[in-house]
This record gives structure tokens, C-alpha cells and sequence, in this order.
């Protein structure tokens, strides 16, 4: 069970392109590309929201953020409400950065499935629910992500 588990694992991601060291051939990885995806989710974040949302420790993000502010994708502010906090944003270039992201993203999946049948892209599209629900977090409230870029 394992083994099959994992071959799929290793057939998805390198279908999806995850092992690229730049994401969508653009100049981010895959988890910078994730950070900019839920930065521009939430609008405006604490960092420890970030963190918690990609299920990555604080130390990582910070220094994933570091980048994206070094390239001006993001913009780190004290938050008002309380100052011990950063609220993260993304900046007129993150949002168009995130945008190619995006419409690349979905290129690079319709190119993977358009030449499935209807009925086989439904069967794929069934099987990847089944596969999100059955592997959510134990976490009554997660649910499976269909909208993170792949």
C-alpha cells in the first residue's frame, strides 16, 4: 500500500511540475509561489496565520518571506490592532506576479487532462474529491484546498 501510495506521489509531482526549481518557469519556488497564493487569500495576514494556513513553522516563513520582500512581491507592516504583530500583504508586483502564477498554473493543468474524454475527466475529477475528503486533516473545520496552486 505504501509503495503505491508513493509511486502516485511521485508521478503527480512530476506531473504538476512541484520539483521545478522555479515554479511555472517563473522566477519563485513552489512554496513561495503557495505563500503568495494565501497572502493574496487572506488579503492582509499575520505572519503566524501564514504559517498555520501552509502548516509550516514560523522560523521557515519568515525567511520564505524574507525573499518575497527582498523582491518587493510583499509588504510587512506592524499591525495597528496589535503591535507585536506583522500583517503581511502583497504589493502591486506580487499581485501581478501572483496573477501569471495563476494563469499559468491552469494552462499547465488543462494541458495535463485535455485529452481525457468527459467521462475520464469526471472520473478524475471524483477520485481527486474522494482523495481530499479522505486525507483531510483530522481538524472538524479543514477541508480540502481545491483553489492552492498546483
Amino acid at each position: 500500500m505504501a509503495e503505491q501510495i508513493r509511486a502516485f506521489n511521485r508521478l503527480y509531482t512530476q506531473a504538476i511540475g512541484s520539483l521545478d526549481d522555479r515554479h511555472e518557469g517563473l522566477d519563485v519556488s513552489l512554496a513561495q509561489s503557495r505563500m503568495l497564493f494565501t497572502i493574496g487569500s487572506l488579503h492582509e495576514s499575520q505572519v503566524n496565520q501564514i504559517a498555520g494556513t501552509l502548516g509550516l513553522d514560523l522560523a521557515y516563513t519568515s525567511r520564505v518571506l524574507g525573499t518575497l520582500e527582498d523582491a518587493r512581491l510583499i509588504r510587512r507592516t506592524i499591525s495597528t490592532a496589535d503591535r507585536r504583530q506583522r500583517v503581511v500583504a502583497l504589493t502591486a508586483k506580487g499581485r501581478r506576479l501572483l496573477a501569471e502564477i495563476e494563469r499559468r498554473s491552469n494552462q499547465r493543468v488543462l494541458a495535463l487532462v485535455d485529452h481525457l474524454a468527459q467521462a475520464d475527466l469526471e472520473r478524475l475529477l471524483d477520485a481527486m474529491d474522494t482523495i481530499g475528503t479522505l486525507l483531510a486533516r483530522k481538524d472538524s473545520n479543514a477541508k480540502p484546498d481545491s483553489a492552492l496552486p498546483s
